[in-house]
Order: structure tokens, then C-alpha cells, then sequence
């Protein structure tokens, strides 16, 4: 498999969607990483942080609403983006799930082209977040040595 292929984390309580899951994101070449519940899922983002996390909402033990907000609190900015795919679809749920650090959402049944361009559009919006936080701090680096060589200059004896 390819190694500059994403890797996304599927987080769900039912073995048989996140087969599912599994094979209909590992089709595109993704590669995939399962977890039975939100516990599992921090503990697997502990060893390796993937490029994006597909969370169920609900689950026993951890529901994917206190993950997603465990997710953000530790990784901060760092955090990769959080699909939460949920039955629940009124609006106090989309809002608890926004609130908790979500990306997006998809509701069940999962319309397979929905699911994939959204992943897509996040994994993409991810990469250029990056290049963006990249080149800020490169900027900042320019203007400090910016700084610094003007500092040199006016002090140097003439």
C-alpha cells in the first residue's frame, strides 16, 4: 500500500459497519485503522495519530461526543479532522457533536459517494491547514532573521 495514502481511524461498536467501513475506504487505497470504542480510539491515537478519524456517536462506555472532545482538548490544533457518522440527526445532536470538535458529520444510512467526498474535502482542507501553519511559521522565521540582520547592520562599526 502506498504510504503517502491517509490513514483514517474508523471508531465504531458494531464489528460489522466498521468492516464495512473498512472496505469501502481501503477500495480507494486508504489505509485503515479499526477501534470498538472511543477508549480504544484515544489509545491508538497515543501510538499513532491518524490523518482523520471516522467516530461513531454512539457507543457504550466513551459515546463518540466525549472522544471527539477528548480528541481536540489533547491534540489541540494538531488534531486531525473528526467525521462523526450518527443516526442522530435533529438539531440539539449536530450541535452537542459541532460543540465537541467535529468536522463534519454523516448520518445512517451512509450514502457511499457522500462519505468519500467528504472525507476527501477533509483530508484535503487538513493538508492545506498544514501548508498554511507551515508557511506562517516560516514567515515568522524570515522576519525575526529579518530583524536580527538589521540589528547587525546598524550596530556595526562604519
Amino acid at each position: 500500500m502506498d504510504s503517502n495514502k491517509p490513514t483514517i481511524l474508523v471508531v465504531d461498536d458494531e464489528p460489522n459497519l466498521r468492516s464495512i467501513l473498512n472496505c469501502a475506504i481501503s477500495h480507494n487505497g486508504d489505509r485503515v485503522i479499526e477501534a470498538p470504542n472511543g477508549e480504544a480510539c484515544l489509545l491508538i491515537c497515543q501510538q499513532q495519530l491518524p490523518d482523520l478519524i471516522l467516530i461513531d456517536a454512539v457507543m457504550p462506555d466513551m459515546d463518540g461526543f466525549t472522544c471527539c472532545h477528548t480528541l481536540k482538548k489533547t491534540y489541540g490544533e494538531t488534531c486531525p479532522p473528526l467525521i462523526m457518522i450518527t443516526a442522530l440527526s435533529n438539531a440539539e445532536f449536530i450541535d452537542r457533536a459541532f460543540n465537541a470538535g467535529i468536522t463534519d458529520y454523516i448520518t445512517k444510512p451512509i450514502r457511499w459517494p457522500i462519505l468519500r467526498h467528504r472525507i476527501d474535502t477533509a483530508l484535503a482542507n487538513n493538508r492545506l491547514q498544514k501548508k498554511l501553519d507551515e508557511a506562517h511559521c516560516r514567515i515568522e522565521y524570515l522576519e525575526q532573521e529579518l530583524a536580527h540582520q538589521e540589528l547587525l547592520t546598524r550596530s556595526a562599526p562604519l
